[in-house]
């Protein structure tokens, strides 16, 4: 019996299920100048870092490969455009563009490695200019939020 098949289905589980969790996390932050649309700008950015994730884990199951925007945008449009209706409803024709900015408000940064085993993201919020913040991610699916000292 071969291990790949359930070592691959049980990363997809894990991954779905970091896509299920609440897209609205507690922000442990103690910086009161965030208003409430900012958070959830914020928690949405994080939602889609989980989703890029869960994508290039899915690309590299069916290609082998982890896979660079366009292609990813390419092969997952269903996917995508599953999460802009869950979560910009009101928005019919919005759409996932060319990187940096895929989404008013969110610039990203996706790279990866020369052999297709490893990638590299930044999701950037653009939505605040004072209060930047940034996700980054990788292969491994873990998520790391960043800011800028003051």
């Amino acid at each position: 019996m071969k291990k790949t098949p359930i070592i691959l289905s049980t990363v997809l589980l894990v991954l779905a299920l970091g896509v299920l969790t609440p897209q609205f996390a507690q922000d442990a932050s103690t910086n009161a100048e965030k208003t409430d649309q900012e958070i959830a700008h914020r928690a949405l950015g994080m939602g889609l870092v989980r989703t890029i994730n869960t994508a290039e884990v899915t690309e590299l199951y069916k290609f082998g490969s982890y896979a660079a925007w366009p292609t990813l945008l390419g092969h997952q449009q269903e996917y995508f455009n599953g999460w802009l209706s869950r979560f910009y409803p009101q928005e019919v024709n919005l759409r996932f563009a060319d990187m940096p900015e895929i989404l008013p408000g969110y610039s990203l940064r996706l790279n990866v490695h020369a052999d297709g085993q490893g990638y590299d993201l930044r999701l950037a919020d653009t939505a605040v200019k004072q209060l930047s913040h940034a996700a980054f991610s990788d292969e491994s699916g873990v998520i790391w939020q960043g800011e800028p000292l003051h």
